[in-house]
């Protein structure tokens, strides 16, 4: 069986059966060499497609400004809107879209406020929100396009975890925005999660698993998109994989613990989610290879099943290979900065310490 990927141009809306939105991520993790960039979005309990939409745009524009500057990595040494700051950023984003199909204006204005963004909150006069300077399907297309290019991929895939028990209306309205996201902005749409039986038909693949999580999902079980708990109110989010060799975007734990590594000349050697070498089915969010040792930072959603059983595998894996596994959590790193770098800057120079010492 090939995989689904390869069946499901971009501009179309397709069905994905035979594995939970969970376990499609982890099958996904890292992305393979001819897959698209995924995204998950977990969208709102919204009425109307329209909604639904603007939403889902409104999350995509926000990831594309943590992105940032990976999809412009000339602009890597621009530090923040003052002095040529700004003009910089807009002439490299318009150098780059003379070059490519990116849409100028759009993307010298993101450009622009991902730039402002760097600076301290109320540092500055914001601009006018994108959504209010473009129509929708320009931001649709240009967003689609600055995603792909973050992670050096040719298209995006927007994998859609359907909420449960939705009503039909609510249904049809999804539906709807999966068809708009699609056909304005080039996204390959893909439902998981519960079905859609009032919004028609939908073209439906199996997905195929590689090894690794297929015996995961046959140790720990994998629910039935039907079985879920009703649908609550839980707010609409879109994660994304990290872009290789950065802190993820999307983390504000792994972001705030990188620019206070940058400061440390202890911490230098450090690589940041990169796949490991002897097992490429793994990414290690935080490593010192000379040291072996491999840091995880995880969030609550590690605590399911199957991510759960996913890093014990991985951790031990490490451990054999002689790496030791340091853990902590987002709340950690966020609330206890200083003790976890402490740990860090002792781990690290005990393991630099006996080096030296083997050597002699």
């Amino acid at each position: 069986m090939t995989p689904h990927w390869t069946h499901t141009p971009a501009g179309r809306v397709t069905r994905l059966r035979g594995a939970s939105t969970e376990v499609i991520e982890l099958a996904l993790s890292p992305l393979p060499a001819d897959a698209p960039a995924v995204v998950t979005f977990r969208p709102p309990l919204a009425a109307t497609s329209a909604e639904v939409v603007a939403c889902a745009l409104d999350e995509l524009e926000a990831a594309a400004l943590r992105l940032f500057p990976a999809w412009l990595p000339a602009a890597e040494h621009l530090e923040g809107p003052g002095g040529a700051g700004v003009p910089a950023v807009r002439a490299l984003a318009l150098e780059l879209s003379a070059a490519t199909r990116h849409f100028g204006p759009f993307l010298a204005d993101l450009a622009e406020q991902a730039l402002r963004d760097r600076q301290p909150v109320g540092g500055g006069a914001r601009r006018r929100p994108i959504a209010v300077r473009f129509a929708p399907e320009v931001r649709a297309a240009g967003l689609a396009r600055v995603v792909a290019e973050s992670y050096r991929r040719a298209g995006v895939a927007l994998l859609v975890d359907v909420p449960h028990r939705l009503e039909p209306g609510r249904q049809r309205a999804l539906a709807a925005a999966g068809e708009w996201l699609a056909a304005h902005g080039g996204f390959t749409v893909w439902l998981a999660g519960a079905d859609l039986p009032a919004a028609g038909r939908v073209t439906a693949y199996q997905v195929r698993l590689p090894e690794h999580v297929a015996a995961l999902v046959a140790t720990s079980g994998d629910a039935p998109a039907g079985d879920g708990p009703a649908a609550g109110p839980a707010p609409a989010t879109l994660t994304y994989p990290p872009v290789e060799g950065r802190p993820r975007a999307d983390s504000a734990a792994e972001t705030a613990l990188e620019a206070a590594l940058v400061q440390a000349a202890w911490a230098a050697g450090r690589v940041w989610n990169r796949r490991y070498a002897a097992r490429p089915h793994y990414i290690i969010d935080l490593v010192w290879s000379d040291e072996r040792c491999a840091v995880e930072i995880d969030g609550d959603d590690h605590r399911g099943p199957h991510k759960f059983a996913h890093d014990r595998r991985r951790d031990v894996l490490l451990q054999l290979d002689g790496f030791a596994v340091l853990r902590f959590t987002n709340h950690q790193v966020l609330t206890e900065l200083g003790q976890v770098l402490a740990h860090l800057e002792q781990y690290l120079r005990s393991r630099r310490t006996d080096a030296h010492k083997e050597k002699k």
